[in-house]
């Protein structure tokens, strides 16, 4: 549940959370992908989001997920099975396997427990891979290997879960022993204006210092070697994540931000220490190009670099970062940083998810763009196939929405009122948000559930999208994909100001973030600023019903 500030073409750095990091369900994961796993660095969000919602589970998937049991191999399997004690009936148990990193609700597959509280599932695993166990708003670790199994239990009560048995037991035991899963202290509260000395001191390096510990561990530990090394790297590179959440989420000063980063970074290496890499390398490589970007703008402030010049780790001057940015889009800018400055297999692996990303999101637009030089420098690469199908499957979804009469785009809108005097006598939930905005496409996806709600009730729909004026053509085309029924409007960054000003009128808080949620009621007057939004779904649909009942 991120928030993002429209901003330069380096951003704000609050897209660095993990929450944003989004692939696709379980059942259609590769055999090809090597530890695929959660990011542990953003734990905060994961009991934000909770369990995913139930219409994410299925019959379906549950179907299709015991067809493949059947039909894969045991030696390319993973046996969990385990017992909720006190098993109550009233919460879902799940697990989540990313693609290669990231938590989002597509790869959630509930578990059916029986009604003792037992359960027993064959999951797809040709190769090592992390994954999270949910139940009751809490994550766990797991690791998964080809061929093995894995007894659990979980204490309802206290809400915790024990390994008990299992040929993966002793790599799952370490990963409780070493509390792998830890939120950090300084992710536990705000950190306030701290000096960049006094969080070194304070927070960076007694962060490092206990980390280490924790690799002593497992270093010390009777495991293989190929899992120590795995564990132990994946460790060190979730010190890197963790601290980079510190600074993109709770840091406000930008030159302690900045400077921060560039401490924390710059005794890093981008090449992965263990060979496939774990999902918190991959996680890590995308905090690195933000890093690198961070470190190159401050150089060009330093040394005054002309804008016709090579942005330093980029190679590319600000005057065609910036053209390309506006065509392409930002995720293209950090495909050209990791052509740079990663190793060709990780730019690789990396960038595939990064298309997957704009795939789930329905952003046609960048998706083609981007898979387009991906296909160009990898001709022959594994995840083409898959990438040419996803493109084709977004452009079958914008011919499919082409003629929607529910999309409803109006222009010349001056005041926010002069939408919502056309809708007198119903409740409108106003969405605000910008097709650049990772968070703000996160929730779209909430918007089914949220619509079913209150079907054939007075509620409508309108979305306000902030996006400059070059970017118009990929705003229709990106509601189109989506099928997005509702009204529509564009304001650029200075047009949307004294919308901001209506909408921020009566309210203290006068931060104009994105994505941020209004509710006017049947007589178009506001009745609630900075409304839930669209994932928390009965928090939202109670707010909607108050105003409904007015």
């Amino acid at each position: 549940m991120g928030l993002y500030q429209s901003g330069t073409i380096t951003g704000n750095g609050n897209e660095s959370s993990g929450a944003q990091e989004n692939t696709r369900a379980l059942l259609a994961l590769h055999p090809f992908f090597v530890c695929p796993s959660p990011f542990p660095a953003v734990s905060s969000h994961f009991q934000q989001y909770g369990i995913p919602p139930p219409y994410y589970w299925n019959m379906k998937k549950i179907l299709i997920l015991l067809f493949l049991s059947a039909t894969v191999p045991a030696w390319a399997q993973f046996q969990l099975k385990g017992k909720i004690l006190h098993y109550s009936g009233k919460d879902s148990l799940a697990i989540n396997i990313p693609l290669i990193y990231g938590f989002h609700p597509e790869n959630t597959v509930r578990i059916p427990v029986a009604g003792d509280g037992t359960f027993n599932i064959a999951l797809p695993a040709q190769s090592i891979r992390f994954a999270s166990l949910y139940y009751q708003r809490r994550s766990y670790s797991l690791l998964l290997s080809p061929g093995k199994e894995l007894t659990v239990q979980w204490d309802e009560q206290n809400k915790q879960l024990q390994p008990l048995s299992g040929s993966a037991l002793q790599e799952n035991t370490l990963l409780r022993k070493i509390n792998f899963d830890e939120t950090p202290f300084f992710l536990q509260h705000e950190t306030g204006l701290m000096p960049l000395d006094e969080l070194n001191s304070t927070i960076r390096q007694p962060y490092f210092h206990q980390q280490q510990q924790k690799t002593n561990t497992v270093q010390a530990s009777d495991l293989p070697w190929s899992y120590k090394k795995l564990i132990a790297a994946e460790l060190r590179y979730l010190t890197f994540n963790h601290l980079n959440d510190l600074a993109r989420s709770n840091m406000r000063n930008r030159a302690a931000l900045d400077s921060f980063i560039i401490s924390v970074f710059d005794s890093s290496r981008i090449e992965p220490e263990v060979w496939p890499a774990g999902p918190q390398y991959f996680a890590f490589a995308g905090n690195y190009v933000r890093y690198l970007e961070t470190k190159a703008f401050r150089q060009i402030k330093k040394e005054n670099i002309p804008s016709s010049e090579p942005i330093p780790y980029f190679g590319i001057s600000l005057d065609s970062a910036t053209v390309l940015v506006n065509k392409y889009g930002k995720p293209y800018w950090r495909w050209i940083g990791s052509l740079q400055n990663f190793p060709p297999d990780v730019t690789e692996v990396y960038n595939y998810q990064q298309i997957i990303n704009l795939y789930q999101y329905k952003d046609l637009t960048q998706a083609q763009h981007l898979a387009a030089a991906f296909r160009q420098r990898f001709p022959a690469s594994r995840f083409n196939p898959d990438i040419d199908q996803k493109i084709n499957g977004l452009r079958q979804m914008l011919a499919q929405h082409a003629s929607n009469k529910d999309i409803v785009v109006i222009d010349s809108v001056r005041s926010i009122y002069d939408v919502i005097k056309t809708l007198k006598g119903k409740v409108v939930y106003l969405d605000v948000w910008g097709t650049w905005c990772g968070p703000c496409k996160e929730q779209l996806k909430h918007t089914g559930p949220l619509k079913a709600a209150f079907k054939n009730k007075a509620v409508a729909f309108v979305y306000l999208d902030m996006d400059e004026d070059h970017r118009e053509n990929t705003w229709r085309e990106f509601i189109k994909v989506n099928g997005l029924a509702g009204i529509h409007f564009r304001k650029n960054r200075q047009t949307i100001a004294p919308i901001w000003k209506e909408l921020l009128a009566e309210h203290p808080d006068k931060r104009e973030y994105y994505p941020q949620y209004f509710i006017f009621d049947k007589t178009g007057k506001p009745a609630v600023a900075k409304a839930f939004q669209p994932d928390d779904k009965e928090k939202l649909y109670r707010q909607i019903e108050e105003v409904l009942a007015r």
